[in-house]
């Protein structure tokens, strides 16, 4: 997709972001993405392997006589497509259709800029832009191009690493013929930081199937909580953000307090790993208790006001009758039941590290909800810990609160930590390069995210690993974005780290 702004610099790494924005890539479905790749290693004469859940390999070999061993260069091509309801530019983030505006960022409206083509944001105001890992893919992409290289590279894009990490739980580096010892993967969203470590994480499906009826009273009508932040589940749980399912969920036990209510429908959340920004349900109640409803919603939306002030966006409440095709509702002793069990479930941190107070140990993203066909309700957490210890005992609470509600869980798409080195000679470089170039002194730390570097380092045996990466605010809700001068620096940073090797 070519912008209508100049192209920024460096102009190679833009003009690949630009062709690279428009090819469908969303998790799980990132063929296109994979076939981007081959095709331009194709046409540059390198040598490119895939391996049963395809992955990609390109090997750039070094231009000079007598190169250092190889370098591995890291990122996963897939992204988290989010996209605006009723969006006036027909936007589809996971049809590649994504508007691009270049601008200066608005403190008023965090998920528009405004408009300037000299200015040094680039952002989709309607969708998620894809810069997390698109611009790492596209670094990449631009390093192999240069005309003197002194290191060969091995550049491994990896598939769904956003949807469960499954391209690094089933990477073949016997396939795809990677040797190298040292990697450098580029999805951290700060320039200043140097990642050397990261948390695991665990999917946890519930599954509760209620009681459900075909005795439906009174009226329908259709209750949504949305304006939230939303953002990151792992890096910005920490943020004190609201999470629409868990305010719902209170919302709608204030209201059973005063009238009867059934569910007959519940859809929140979009991702795994984003903290749910919106959440509807489908709700009937006796006729007559619409006022007792609406002051009801208007004292909590006055109470989270308060709970969230100042980091947050405005909380939305939106109240109206609907029509409903549904024939079975929960009974009112069910939706209670169900009502209590979801805030019941742990949301938001829930340890933080002893060691380092500033990091946090363990958390939970109680991240979708929705309405299975055939009667029953589906929650769908995603859990973090730095240990194995500390997502068991996360787990343990969400199968305990389970149990007690008479639903079943099921854990999938685990993946481990990753644990620092931080006597390697690639960190050692790492710091010193960029010392030289900025004059001060990188941060070096551990996230509360996962990152495919835990996974690669099991299967690497020997490898040594950081992550570093340009400024990406926003990722995974609408109106990401991402800072020209931050993609400047950490592509010269980068190059400075492979002279340097």
């Amino acid at each position: 997709m070519k912008p209508n702004f100049p192209i920024p610099e460096p102009k190679l790494v833009w003009e690949h972001f630009f062709d690279l924005v428009a090819v469908p890539r969303p998790s799980k479905n990132e063929g296109p993405a994979v076939d981007f790749v081959e095709n331009w290693a194709r046409k540059l004469g390198f040598h490119s392997v895939r391996d049963a859940v395809n992955n990609i390999v390109v090997h750039v070999p070094a231009t000079v006589s007598n190169p250092s061993p190889p370098v591995i260069l890291q990122c996963h091509v897939d992204i988290v497509s989010v996209t605006a309801e009723g969006n006036p530019e027909g936007a589809d983030a996971s049809l590649g259709k994504i508007p691009l505006v270049r601008g200066d960022y608005d403190p008023a409206q965090s998920k528009k800029l405004i408009p300037n083509p000299s200015g040094d944001w680039i952002n989709s105001p309607f969708t998620t832009l894809g810069a997390d890992n698109g611009i790492g893919v596209t670094m990449m992409m631009a390093f192999a191009e240069r005309p003197i290289r002194r290191v060969p590279l091995e550049l491994l894009f990896t598939v769904d690493e956003e949807a469960g990490m499954t391209g690094a739980i089933g990477l073949d580096p016997k396939k795809l013929g990677l040797t190298g010892t040292r990697l450098i993967n580029i999805d951290t969203e700060d320039d200043d930081e140097i990642t050397v470590g990261s948390c695991g994480g665990r999917d946890i499906v519930i599954s509760w199937t209620g009681d459900w009826t075909s005795s439906i009273e009174g009226e329908t009508f259709r209750l949504t909580v949305d304006g939230i932040k939303g953002g990151h589940s792992g890096v910005e749980i920490n943020q004190g953000r609201g999470n629409a399912n868990r305010m719902l969920a209170r919302l709608l036990h204030a209201v059973a307090q005063t009238c009867p209510i059934q569910i007959l429908e519940w859809t929140g959340g979009s991702r795994r790993n984003a903290i749910p920004d919106k959440s509807t349900v489908l709700l009937s109640t006796p006729s007559g208790n619409q006022d007792a409803v609406r002051s009801i919603i208007a004292k909590c939306k006055e109470n989270y006001d308060r709970l969230y002030a100042g980091r947050d966006s405005s909380v939305q409440i939106r109240f109206a009758t609907a029509t409903s095709a549904h024939a079975k509702a929960l009974t009112v002793g069910s939706t209670l039941t169900l009502l209590r069990m979801v805030q019941s479930i742990p949301t938001g941190i829930c340890e933080m590290t002893p060691e380092l107070p500033v990091l946090v140990e363990s958390s939970c993203n109680m991240a979708i909800i929705e309405t299975v066909e055939g009667g029953s309700i589906k929650v769908i957490c995603s859990v973090r810990g730095t240990t194995a210890e500390s997502m068991s005992d996360v787990s343990d609470s969400i199968l305990a609160i389970s149990e007690l509600a008479g639903a079943g869980i099921k854990i999938s798409d685990s993946y481990p930590g990753w644990k620092p080195h931080l006597d390697s000679e690639l960190l050692h470089a790492a710091i010193e390069q960029y010392e030289k170039l900025f004059g001060t002194k990188p941060r070096v730390h551990a996230i509360h995210a996962g990152l495919e570097c835990g996974l690669l380092v099991e299967k690497l045996p020997g490898l040594h690993a950081i992550s570093i990466g340009p400024n990406i605010k926003g990722n995974h809700a609408v109106g990401e974005r991402v800072q020209i001068s931050s993609v400047a620096k950490s592509y010269r940073y980068i190059e400075a780290i492979l002279e340097s090797l």
